[in-house]
């Protein structure tokens, strides 16, 4: 059997674990991985052979505990992968799925550990890779008007019309991703609240932002 459709398979079994209170049977990894029942049942019996998984008395399909490890190996590799795709190239949701089953097989540990150590940690400069002429938005220019220098978003003022050039926290990217609010977005001020919240207009819609968040936003006057 190829690594990578074992690993498939383990994946497959420990997220449908995760997802009902009962263990997976033959259909329902066919269904999962658009395989032909008689091709899944040969496929189970070698993983079986290779200690992976247990057949129960229902025909459930029982993840040993080396399938459990191998398994959650992948959903790990998988989710960092898609948060990567999603949140700093800014894929939709199902491309950085599709991309990230492709991927998944050949990355190392240590690309994923590293990988996950960088959507952890705040960077104070630009990740989006289409503003190299941007200088870094660190709280030594926030309080600058260089032309050229991004700052945070709370620094400016109602009305004003600005560029999202980062995004510092990345804790709340995902949030932000979902809103609209990603690198090259134009945003535009609309009120300043008394609890020092923002509201901003992004495209067409009035996004409230609290001032934790706000302060994470990197944003440059538009020229």
């Amino acid at each position: 059997m190829r690594t990578s459709l074992r690993e498939d398979y383990l994946e497959a079994i420990c997220i449908h674990t995760g997802r009902y209170p009962h263990p997976p049977a033959m259909p329902d990894l066919s269904t999962a991985l658009r395989i032909d029942q008689g091709n899944v049942r040969t496929d189970v019996d070698e993983l079986v052979q290779l200690g992976d998984v247990f057949l129960g008395r229902d025909g459930s399909i029982i993840l040993t505990d080396q399938g459990i490890a191998t398994g959650k190996q992948i959903m790990k590799r998988h989710e960092t992968l898609q948060c990567f795709l999603s949140e700093i190239l800014g894929m939709d949701q199902s491309s950085a799925s599709d991309e990230a089953c492709k991927i998944e097989h050949a990355v190392s540990d240590e690309t994923i550990t590293r990988l996950g150590d960088y959507l952890r940690s705040p960077l104070p400069q630009s990740r989006s890779g289409n503003h190299a002429n941007t200088a870094p938005c660190t709280r030594d220019v926030l309080q600058s008007d260089i032309p050229g220098y991004a700052r945070s978003l709370v620094d400016f003022e109602e009305g004003e019309r600005l560029i999202v050039r980062d995004i510092l926290e990345r804790g709340c990217s995902k949030r932000l991703l979902d809103l609209g609010v990603v690198p090259g977005q134009l945003v535009t001020i609309k009120r300043k609240l008394r609890n020092q919240s923002i509201v901003v207009q992004v495209k067409d819609c009035d996004v409230a932002l609290s001032p934790e968040i706000a302060s994470a936003i990197c944003v440059e006057r538009m020229s």
